[in-house]
């Protein structure tokens, strides 16, 4: 048995204890805000908290009250507290406080809806004992109470105004850990990644991290207004029982009705068949989320930030492989589905896309429509924009496929890659089966290469792959079983 040893360390806002084990101390459940409950649900979060004291911070915090992931199937399910007394970090940290680490901080995905930082897949004891990285995640509210469209309550966007005050904490306290200021790396993946683009492209984005890693970012989907968020807003007062002009009920309302109620919501079929646009999504207001993330990044809002951006090859596929109707989709069907779509040529782009896919089942062809779409074009020309700016850009495909058929390269797989905690994942069916060795010796390339990149700003290093910046010849990295760059093609 591995032993354990109980470390203590001072911070701006108090003393802390925590856990060290070969090498790396994690303190756990480390409050950046007072908990939003009681009187504080869906108020703004508040100034860090300070204690006086030593604070146990061993125990692993609890993720946001939430429904079952529709991607349970493809990530694997954890047995972990819930509680709306969420707001909290985990970081893990081999250095002393006068060294001057790289930073890593991670946002997790979810759709804005599942998730947590204190999930044991997300641990980031590896990336900082093999990487030299201080690693913390973040925790922060989600669905109803983080992410609910109606200005009356204490705020819009709580949950990205969650984000925002946890890298207020990193950027005052990470000293305390070992870690430098002045190279805080920010990575997220899908909502986690779309939350750093909404920054990125803004001024509050530069006090708050140096560099920013998107994985999977869904900054192909359009945000809405609150007025144009109504109908979900009201779809869901409905499923509640509560009146459109009697929201401030939700102040109250046991989250446990609330989740109940959503999970109602959630088994109605969409609107469009295949469309995975989550029912909780940031809405533009006049702060924090002015405009979509990628129009103001388009306009040099982030020209002051150097990114590696990357997507896996089948994105959809992690959201369709239990959706059994896709497989009934006729070809004149898929059609008029991109044509809806408006700013397509459907037959042109189904010949497209047809060209590149085998087999070319309606399925696998709406699957590539959706991954580019939502994904791989908007995050490309992310890069290009900044590469035309002056800024390093990298970027990267993860082609590695599941063992599983019809999963292929689906949404979330590169995450067991980047943490290299292989044997959490081990029974999640995107690598459940797959070659041990391989999978090892995978992520020791893949997060060796975003550990030099949250270093330096280069991913590149000895016995790393070479990998060439983006640059106006449209170079991108694909990790497989091959490691190789070459020249994107849509």
């Amino acid at each position: 048995m591995t032993a354990v040893e109980h470390v203590e360390l001072d911070t701006p806002f108090g003393r802390l204890r925590g856990a060290r084990s070969e090498g790396v101390t994690a303190f756990r459940k480390v409050p950046y805000a007072e908990a939003p409950v009681g009187r504080l649900r869906f108020e703004m979060p508040s100034a860090a908290p300070r204690w006086a004291g030593v604070r146990d911070a061993i125990a692993a915090g609890p993720v946001p009250p939430q429904n079952p992931s529709r991607l349970d199937a493809v990530m694997g399910t954890y047995d972990v507290e819930q509680s709306e007394d969420c707001l909290h970090l985990d970081i893990w940290t081999g250095h002393v406080p006068e060294d001057r680490a790289p930073v890593l901080v991670f946002i997790h995905g979810g759709a804005f809806m599942t998730g947590g930082g204190s999930l044991p897949c997300y641990d980031g004891g590896i990336l900082a004992k093999e990487n030299g990285l201080v690693v913390v995640n973040i925790t922060y509210r989600l669905g109803i109470l983080g992410f609910f469209p109606h200005p009356s309550l204490g705020g819009l966007n709580l949950g990205l105004h969650d984000q925002v005050a946890a890298l207020r904490w990193i950027t005052q306290a990470i000293s305390a850990f070992g870690g430098d200021p002045q190279r805080i790396t920010v990575i997220g993946q899908s909502a986690g990644a779309f939350s750093i683009a909404a920054f990125a492209g803004t001024e509050a984005g530069a006090g708050l991290f140096n560099r920013a890693i998107l994985m999977s970012a869904p900054v192909g989907i359009k945000l809405r207004t609150v007025e144009q968020s109504r109908p979900v807003a009201n779809a869901i007062l409905d499923v509640l029982g509560i009146a459109a002009d009697d929201v401030d009920k939700l102040r109250t309302i046991p989250v446990d009705r609330a989740l109940e109620g959503l999970r109602l919501l959630q088994r109605r079929p969409p609107a469009i068949p295949g469309d995975i646009s989550p029912p909780f999504m940031p809405v533009l207001d006049d702060t924090l989320v002015q405009c979509d993330p990628i129009e103001s990044i388009r306009t040099g809002g982030a020209r002051w930030c150097d990114m590696m951006i990357g997507a896996t090859r089948e994105e959809y596929a992690a959201f369709s492989i239990s959706n059994p109707s896709l497989d009934e989709l006729s070809e004149d069907a898929l059609e008029d589905l991109i044509r809806s779509h408006g700013e397509y040529d459907a037959s042109a782009t189904l010949a497209r896309l047809r060209s590149a896919r085998v087999p070319a089942t309606p399925r696998m062809l709406l699957g590539d429509f959706y991954s580019e779409r939502m994904f791989t074009r908007q995050s490309l020309e992310i890069a290009a924009t900044q590469s035309g700016l002056g800024r390093k850009a990298f970027t990267y495909l993860f082609d590695w496929q599941a063992p599983v058929p019809g999963l292929g390269a689906c949404h979330c797989i590169d995450l067991p890659f980047l943490f290299g905690n292989i044997d959490v994942w081990q029974a999640a069916s995107m690598v459940k089966g797959a070659d041990r060795r391989e999978v090892r010796d995978l992520s020791r390339l893949f997060r060796g290469s975003i550990a030099a990149f949250a270093a330096a700003g280069d991913p590149n290093g000895h016995g790393l792959p070479e990998w060439p910046a983006y640059t106006a010849n449209q170079t991108v990295l694909h990790f497989d079983r091959r490691i190789a760059a070459s020249r994107y093609i849509a």
